[in-house]
């Protein structure tokens, strides 16, 4: 009998400081799931033809959307019957071609480590540092994933919130937990090549990630900086703009870190903080863990006693928060 994994959608808790340190504590109660019905490969074939018509037709961007569709119900089933293989090879004691099929799972996005640990068949592997290397890469997919889909788009408003940043050509900008660059591309290509970016993160997987993103995008402008959870290591006076995104939760020691941040402002530089809006799980389960909720509010006292001021509140994002501050 196969090893049946029904496509279900994830939902990560990150309890670490976006894409930190990794160990499989954390890993392990990463993803929480809920299954959802798998579509007939019969819709592949239709979807299909329309892909094919509007490719044809020249019209690209509906090509490209039916094309998503296309992947979303190919690409389960691919990376399932490899991971299917892997545990059949496990289960035969065949470790060396158990781990070239649960690789290759992931290299076609397998992404759910929570599965990987607590599958049985895979008993005989669990401990080896090679099996905790492929947890660490299906966590990567997932965590990519949820930094990337589609549906974010949705609460992000990621146009709206460039244009009220109100970047200008030759800034210098501070992306703090840049995780797979969903900011960092638009912050660049905003602030021009006379501009820079520095993309910190304390995951040099995310780091990696977003490098190969800068290089397909040809962007020359952007620093790569891996740093612990304390501190951004930001450049003394060298940074007109911090942009935090999802990020703050994580940090402990809220005012302590804000101090760090403000030696690294500019004068007149600006810290502009969205992040997730405390909600109870009933009502959005996923985001920050409880431990890890925020209001802007407690945000600001904090802030305030590290030297910043308050100076723009925006409410358009149903999700989040976004407010900015500038040092007193």
């Amino acid at each position: 009998m196969p090893h049946r994994i029904k496509p279900f959608v994830v939902f990560l808790i990150i309890t670490i400081f976006t894409a930190g340190i990794l160990s499989l504590a954390p890993i392990a109660t990463a993803v929480a799931q809920e299954e959802e019905q798998e579509r007939p490969l019969s819709d592949f074939e239709a979807l299909k033809s329309s892909f094919e018509e509007a490719y044809k037709a020249g019209d690209y961007t509906k090509a490209i959307a039916i094309g998503k569709e296309m992947n979303g119900i190919i690409e389960p089933r691919h990376w399932e019957t490899l991971y299917n293989i892997g545990c059949a090879y496990a289960k035969a004691g065949e470790k060396g071609k158990a781990y070239e099929y649960l690789q290759k799972a992931i290299d076609a996005n397998y992404m759910y480590a929570h599965g990987l640990m607590t599958d049985e068949d895979l008993e005989s592997l669990r401990g080896e540092n090679r099996f905790k290397q492929l947890v660490r890469a299906a966590w990567k997919n997932g965590y990519v994933w949820i930094l990337e889909r589609d549906e974010r788009a949705e609460y992000q408003q990621l146009p709206r919130v460039m244009e009220t940043l109100r970047l200008k050509k030759g800034e210098r900008v501070a992306d703090i937990g840049c995780g797979t660059g969903y900011f960092t591309i638009p912050v660049a290509k905003t602030v021009g090549p006379e501009g820079r970016v520095l993309a910190i993160d304390a995951s040099q997987d995310m780091l990696d990630y977003l490098e190969r993103r800068l290089t397909a995008e040809q962007l020359e402008n952007v620093e790569l900086k891996k740093v612990g959870r304390d501190d951004p290591e930001l450049p003394a006076g060298g940074i007109e703009l911090i942009l935090m995104v999802d990020t703050f939760h994580y940090i402990k020691e809220r005012t302590e870190y804000g101090r760090k941040l403000r030696a690294g402002l500019a004068p007149g530089g600006r810290l502009a903080v969205i992040d997730f809006r405390p909600k109870p799980w009933e009502e959005r389960p996923w985001g920050p863990p409880p431990e890890q909720k925020m209001s802007k509010e407690e945000l600001t006292v904090d802030l305030e006693k590290a030297g910043f001021k308050l100076i723009e509140d925006h409410d358009f994002l149903t999700e989040q928060f976004f407010i900015v501050y500038e040092a007193e």
